[in-house]
């Protein structure tokens, strides 16, 4: 049986995610409250999202935010899975059937999700379904902990009670993933951390953590202020000693990901954002 979810589903669906990535490529086990705090982070709406059910249990799900994205009301599939005992029989797929008409009966024209890059059967699914790829992302993680770096004269580090994002999106080189979005740091700004960098009072530099899982979401730096120390200085600061990591950053910013190396990160995995229009 496939239905929509209800906020009375919320604890099977729990479950299920965590039955559905067991055995995943990277470890996604985590906390109620923290699958909690990624579903509001992702704009997850459970009205949206459908269930595929064996009598009282959950086997599977479309996980779904909304929002718009490049002028257009979007889904978000912030998560699909089926759990190991009822794979390799079209639950994925009828599901998917399911829920993309009452998707677009609700007035959402596309359909936006990321997967790895190296998870063949997924991919292979969704280009069947009609999504097609817009672009690669890449899944940075430090391999130790920032040290506190030197003061940079003129430059003072501190903490931010709200983004300015008129100032924020000038330092953008490309745009952020949908978990990394404007949208989704509003909605889990709770949980976030804003450091920015200031010359006479002037915002030239910013980063922005949430805090639970140590995701650096955004990170920007004016192009005059660029190859000071700045946004080595920022990570360090956010970093407090913990490791960090980013999801998300587009492979054709070279220069960023050259940063992000030298900082000591690693790219541990790559994946395909793709769309469908519905």
């Amino acid at each position: 049986m496939y239905r929509l979810l209800t906020a009375g589903d919320f604890h099977s669906l729990y479950e299920c995610f965590l039955e559905a990535f067991s055995d995943y490529q990277i470890s996604l086990q985590m906390t109620e409250e923290q699958f909690e705090r990624r579903v509001i982070r992702d704009g997850v709406e459970l009205e949206l999202s459908a269930g595929a059910f064996d009598g009282e249990r959950m086997i599977g799900f479309y996980m779904n935010g909304r929002g718009m994205w490049h002028g257009q009301d979007t889904a978000y599939d912030a998560g699909t899975g089926v759990v190991p005992d009822h794979r390799r029989r079209g639950v994925a797929i009828e599901l998917f059937e399911f829920i993309a008409p009452r998707l677009k009966e609700r007035g959402i024209t596309q359909y936006l999700l990321e997967v790895i890059t190296s998870n063949e059967r997924a991919v292979a699914l969704y280009r069947k379904v009609g999504f097609e790829e817009t672009r690669t992302l890449a899944a940075l993680r430090a391999n130790a902990a920032m040290k506190t770096t030197a003061d940079i004269e003129g430059v003072s580090i501190r903490r931010m009670d709200e983004p300015d994002w008129e100032v924020f999106c000038a330092n953008w080189d490309g745009e952020p993933s949908w978990q990394n979005s404007m949208d989704a740091v509003e909605r889990s700004r709770n949980q976030c951390e804003i450091i920015g960098a200031f010359v006479e009072e002037k915002c030239v530099g910013y980063g922005i953590v949430f805090k639970p899982s140590g995701i650096l979401m955004q990170l920007g730096v004016a192009q005059p202020f660029r190859r000071r120390g700045i946004g080595r200085r920022i990570l360090a600061s956010l970093s407090r000693d913990k490791l960090l990591k980013t999801n998300n950053v587009e492979e054709r910013l070279k220069g960023t990901l050259e940063f992000y190396r030298s900082c000591g990160f690693e790219v541990g995995l790559r994946q395909f954002e793709m769309i469908r229009t519905l």
